[in-house]
């Protein structure tokens, strides 16, 4: 890996450069004198993206060399004056801008030029752009209230899902952050944060081709010195009756969080935090039929949760050319869970009840984690070209007991012990380069090397007394190895091409139980093509293809039994191999926003979280690779906009899933057609106030081997802007109609299971968030850690 990696870096950063033009200039006050320290950014004409920067000297003098290749926008500012945009066209000559004069912040207002306004979304060749800063529409919002305006994506109980992906990544930044409960982080954040967000529904070589669609939530930058940050506090409560839908308390929640940032010289010191503090319910009913007996069951679980999460770094600009970082991460969970379980065993053909019995099972999970990462990015001529090294270490400690307690009708009772301990480490080391060329054209490459280790034990205990047939140790060793490179081309004025090639290797050891029961090594290919073409100024087609790996989790192979409750339990598989996805997109988009697309997804080697099996009276699940996968999905979208107050968007999916197995000595082979549609609908009488209507609706739909009934949900939300713009209080009322409950059925051979089950949904949330200090201040760099995706991995819920 170290010979191909040195040989990518040599071949790239021998290119010739291309040619530069010397740009100077003089800022001065409005009095004339001269401006020491005036930050001078570099932008793209075509995107915004910065090339360069520099400060102006004692005399308010700057000089720099940008390449000579496209056209800029510089924007110049000074601390207490107003910021001063000026468009310059480069023609290969040196330019000399003069003097540059800057007014007071108080009487410069007028003078900021806006250059354009970006649509809501713009389909791109490889990914959907949604402009969330100065949109009207993202105008009131928070970050998750924003993702249920994309098309195509769906969130339904904080879960975000779109069609025909095995998992949907979330990253701020391009950094993973499954571990600070990143859906309250979501939910809490303010459309006033973010510049944009990225959708990645086909996701190319330059990210791990572990996973299925990624989400990268991209958050504003600015370019002041000084310090900054944000508080915020919400509050929520559960709208249930007492006594029905399994509720029997009240359920609320308290999310304390602040962040800050403080830049100065060459140094950025940076760290957020937050507590999440909260009291849900699950109810479950199950109704399985194993003749000649019925069992109805009904499973009630109200859980605490508690935890702690913090991130902490510091980046030091050595030069103009080289930047160090260091990052330190992590999380502390505490959780309780009070599962009461009834069940009821019938004759299935009169209904005569023959016994009823209850299991009780208090649950006490501890979690947490602490990771590392060093960071170095070295930029070559612009600030586009660039190489970037990463070192990050991480470890999880994950522990859950379980006291079971089974009473029978007769008043006889009998209890057991579940204890586990769940240690993991990650070490890796990952380097990325990146090329401009003329035209907008790039060469990414880049290299990465994974070690994982994995540690599982459980004790279970009957009576006191340890079961060694139940009990089972199984320790897993992992190292992925991997190399890719990315090429973006424009053709023409009309077509524009990315092409990439990933190519990872896995090598996988496991026993149990001291003895060796997996051993693997062997490579993949992942090639991925993004083709766009303009058709004329408003309509262009996109065209994506790549293939993606979804590796089994770290616990689904561990082979323990974990008992549910007296008829249940699930146990892991070993065995699982990585399912392969081939996923295809043809779209047509009108001026850049998505307007109509189909999109074809294979999987084979699908992995069925719980395939269900019978044991006499129980029935148990295990992860299983069963079947290959089909998907097509037919999308339409839509704006819903009325004069200048009423502003949003909808859209329809059509979607096809089909699965094949052999399974249990014969084949499962279900195809169904569902309608899915969304809309977002946003009224704002005057700029401090807004109100906004969103929600879905889903036809029935198949799920693996259950067949899930329709779904919707309801949110209405108001928002009001305090303490000149600073301030932000909003008032969300979810799923007003408590219609977001699961119903299902599964039906299979021998096993015949209907199901409904429904959580904290409906509730009422109050949040406040305040900013302080200098809202203009350069954030924290934005850098993605070696780990992420392997941490995708770690089921910490």
């Amino acid at each position: 890996m170290k010979l191909l990696l040195s040989g990518i870096i040599s071949c790239l950063i021998s290119i010739n450069l291309y040619a530069q033009t010397n740009i100077s200039g003089k800022i001065l006050d409005e009095k004339g004198r001269s401006l020491k320290g005036a930050t001078v950014l570099f932008l793209k004409k075509a995107d915004s993206i910065l090339v360069k920067s520099t400060l102006s000297n004692e005399q308010g003098a700057f000089t720099i060399e940008v390449p000579s290749s496209q056209s800029y926008i510089i924007s110049i500012v000074a601390l207490g004056f107003g910021k001063k945009m000026i468009l310059v066209e480069p023609n290969g000559k040196a330019i000399v801008m003069g003097d540059i004069k800057l007014l007071p912040q108080a009487t410069d207002l007028g003078e900021v030029t806006v250059v354009s306004k970006k649509p809501f979304l713009e389909q791109r060749a490889d990914k959907l752009v949604v402009n969330v800063e100065n949109s009207a529409t993202a105008a009131g919002s928070t970050a998750l209230e924003i993702l249920q305006k994309v098309p195509g994506v769906i969130v339904m109980n904080d879960k975000i899902t779109m069609p025909g992906k095995s998992s949907v990544g979330i990253l701020i930044d391009g950094k993973a952050s499954q571990y600070t409960d990143i859906n309250q982080v979501l939910a809490s954040m303010g459309a006033n944060n973010i510049e944009k967000i990225e959708v990645m529904a086909n996701p190319g070589a330059r990210y791990d081709a572990q996973g299925g669609a990624l989400i990268n939530i991209i958050l504003k930058k600015n370019a002041n010195l000084g310090t900054n940050g944000t508080i915020s506090v919400a509050g929520s409560q559960g709208l249930y009756e007492m006594g029905k839908d399994g509720v029997d308390r009240k359920y609320q929640r308290f999310t304390p969080a602040f962040s800050i940032n403080n830049r100065k010289g060459k140094w950025n010191i940076f760290g957020n935090g937050n507590l999440f503090q909260r009291n849900f319910f699950d109810y479950n009913e199950f109704d399985r039929l194993i003749k000649p007996y019925r069992f109805f069951q009904t499973n009630y679980s109200p859980s605490n949760r508690q935890s702690i999460n913090y991130r902490a770094g510091v980046d030091f600009y050595a030069n103009s050319k080289n930047t160090f970082g260091f990052l330190f991460r992590g999380f502390n969970f505490e959780g309780t869970t009070e599962t009461v379980n009834n069940t009821a065993q019938s004759n299935s053909s009169n209904g005569a009840e023959l016994s009823k019995f209850k299991t009780l099972i208090n649950g006490k999970t501890n979690r947490n984690n602490a990771a590392a990462n060093f960071n170095w990015k070295h930029v070559f001529d612009t600030a586009d070209h660039f190489l970037n090294l990463d070192i990050d270490y991480s470890r999880f400690q994950l522990q859950t007991n379980s006291d079971i307690i089974n009473q029978l009708s007769n008043g006889s009772s009998y209890a057991n012990t579940q204890f586990v301990d769940n240690p993991v480490q990650f070490l890796v080391f990952k380097a990325d380069y990146v090329k401009p060329f003329k035209m907008s054209n790039s060469l990414e490459a880049g290299a990465k090397s994974s070690f994982a280790t994995i540690n599982n034990y459980l004790t279970f205990k009957n009576n006191g007394l340890v079961d060694p047939k139940r009990s089972t140790d199984f320790e897993y060793r992992e190292n992925i190895n991997a190399a890719y490179v990315n090429l973006k081309q424009s053709l023409n004025e009309k077509w524009e091409l990315i092409t990439g090639l990933r190519t990872e290797q896995t090598i996988a050891t496991g026993s149990s139980q001291s003895n060796e029961v997996l051993n693997r090594n062997y490579w993949q290919l992942f090639p991925s093509v993004f083709l766009t073409r303009k058709i004329n100024k408003d309509i262009s087609t996109v065209v994506q293809y790549v293939r993606r790996v979804n590796r089994p989790s770290y616990q689904q192979q561990n082979p323990f039994i974990e008992y549910l409750d007296s008829l249940t339990y699930t146990r892991g598989n070993p065995l699982l191999r990585p399912e392969i996805a081939n996923q295809y997109k043809i779209g047509l988009t009108f001026q850049n926003q998505p307007f109509f697309s189909i999109s074809y997804n294979k999987t084979v080697d699908v992995i069925f979280e719980n395939a269900p099996k019978q044991d006499g009276n129980l029935t148990f699940t295990t992860p299983e690779n069963l079947a290959a996968f089909e998907n097509i999905v037919f999308e339409l979208n839509f704006p819903l906009n009325i004069g200048k107050k009423i502003s949003g968007f909808g859209g329809n999916q059509f979607i096809w899933n089909r699965y094949k197995a052999d399974y249990l000595g014969g084949v499962y082979d279900q195809k169904k057609w569902n309608w899915q549609a969304y809309w977002q609908v946003a009224y704002k009488p005057r700029p401090d106030w807004n109100f906004e209507i969103s929600g879905f609706y889903t036809t029935a739909f198949l799920n693996e081997f259950i067949t899930i009934q329709e779904l919707s949900n309801l949110n209405f939300a108001i928002q009001k802007t305090i303490l000149e713009k600073k301030g932000r209080i909003t008032l969300n009322f979810n799923d007003i109609l408590f219609s977001q409950k699961t119903r299902g059925k599964l039906l299979y051979q021998d096993i015949d299971v209907a199901f409904r089950q429904w959580s904290e949904s409906r509730n009422l949330r109050l949040s406040f968030t305040y900013s302080f200090g200098n809202q203009k201040l350069q954030a924290s760099r934005n850098r993605s850690t070696g780990s992420d995706a392997e941490a995708n991995r770690v089921k910490t819920n």
